[in-house]
């Protein structure tokens, strides 16, 4: 059966080569996918699903193809992000030119079977412009689908899978904080045995193609709700409240960097015009200890923002900061440094320090330790759990030892710049 009469039987129409196709989605949310037809109707390349990224297809020859990759908006971070699905009858092989507008070629790819379950394959590319605006992938077919992306697909849906895990313990609580611009739900998850805790706040993906970060996050949060004895010390004490997904539409759509509106959510953190922003914020100060908070007991010790560059880093606050814990930047990243003796605990101080991120935000208006934890894009996924969970294991030895609410100083009020809505 040709491969486009297949697609009929199923129900399923082909968009043939038209590269502002939309398809739409639930709740009456559009796709930014695109499928493409070749002339011969033996092979499909579809972005239509979460996560795709695939603006136009063109074939050049039977077996090659040439695919545009382009932002959701222009003047953006170089972060080119693409995904997209093979679909063919030949056992063969396709060669397939990514051609990058407003960008360069970052990602090498990574290939899938499932859409689940993902390899490394940086082989398929065959060749390289010398500044990275084109590149070409040979991608070996065997008449089974083959996705292929910059990296992991890891969508709404998984992170529904891993949320609905870690809930199946007593001690973890799911909740929706709020919606995206497009109607997705906003996730938190609360990680504690405490009544009366003090916090830990982590968010992660404020930028879609950022999945080693995400990666990292989950493997972090992990070690928060196990079994081991500092896991349970710390759970008696602290709550660590996690916001998994801040931007589930970008991801949803493949964008490089912005939300649903086009907004850079790690530049929002002053004005707060987005709905992700606002509902991240309005959980922070929920969890802030303040003068004029009724809820006293409540505090605020730490704040952890995923994101994924090219290595490993850690963008910290000036060490001469006066922020709450005292010393606990410094004295965590060596902990960390001590514990995996080979591996470089590389840190930046004062990065970005003049714009609207998370982390400026946190330290400078709640004055409390804030840290923009990174994980290279290609850092190995095995070494990412190793030293996510080694570092969530130190982070929490090191709270642990604080002194108790009786002994802690006592913190200003929010400043003005806090948003003027909460």
């Amino acid at each position: 059966m040709a491969l486009a009469a297949l697609f009929t039987f199923l129900g399923y129409q082909p968009l043939w080569a038209d590269p502002s196709s939309k398809r739409v989605r639930n709740a009456g949310i559009d796709s930014t996918g695109t499928t493409f037809v070749s002339s011969n109707a033996n092979i499909s390349i579809t972005s239509e699903f979460p996560g795709g990224r695939m603006n136009r297809c063109d074939q050049i020859s039977d077996q090659k193809f040439s695919i545009t990759i382009k932002p959701e908006r222009n003047r953006i971070n170089d972060s080119a992000w693409y995904a997209f699905r093979v679909d063919s009858i030949d056992q063969d092989e396709v060669t397939i030119r990514l051609n990058y507008v407003g960008g360069t070629h970052r990602y090498d790819p990574k290939v899938s079977r499932d859409g689940k379950t993902w390899k490394a394959t940086p082989e398929l590319v065959t060749r390289r412009h010398p500044l990275g605006r084109e590149v070409e992938l040979t991608i070996p077919l065997d008449g089974k689908p083959i996705w292929v992306a910059g990296q992991e697909l890891l969508d709404d849906s998984a992170l529904e899978d891993w949320t609905q895990q870690l809930s199946e313990r007593a001690h973890v609580q799911r909740s929706v904080i709020g919606e995206s611009v497009q109607g997705r739900p906003l996730h938190r998850i609360d990680i504690t045995e405490s009544e009366n805790p003090d916090y830990v706040f982590i968010i992660a993906r404020q930028h879609p193609p950022e999945v080693s970060g995400a990666i990292g996050m989950m493997h972090f949060v992990e070690a928060i709700a196990s079994d081991t004895e500092i896991s349970k010390q710390f759970r008696n004490r602290y709550s660590a409240v996690v916001v998994p997904m801040v931007n589930p539409d970008g991801v949803a759509h493949g964008h490089w960097r912005c939300n649903a509106n086009g907004v850079d959510l790690n530049r929002d953190w002053a004005h707060f015009t987005q709905p992700e922003t606002r509902a991240v914020v309005d959980q922070l100060l929920k969890c802030r200890k303040v003068q004029d908070n009724s809820d006293a007991g409540q505090r605020l010790s730490l704040f952890i923002d995923f994101h994924s560059t090219f290595d490993d880093v850690f963008y910290t606050n000036p060490q001469k900061s006066d922020l709450y814990p005292t010393g606990f930047t410094e004295n965590w990243l060596g902990a960390i440094q001590g514990r995996f003796p080979k591996y470089a605990v590389q840190q930046v101080e004062n990065h970005n320090a003049d714009r609207s991120t998370s982390k400026a935000w946190v330290a400078g208006t709640l004055g409390v330790t804030a840290i923009t934890y990174e994980f290279g894009d290609e850092t190995d996924r095995k070494t990412i759990r190793s030293v996510a969970t080694g570092a969530a294991e130190e982070m929490m030895r090191l709270l642990v030892d604080l002194p108790t609410e009786t002994s802690k100083p006592e913190r200003v009020a929010v400043k003005a710049n806090a948003p003027a809505n909460f």
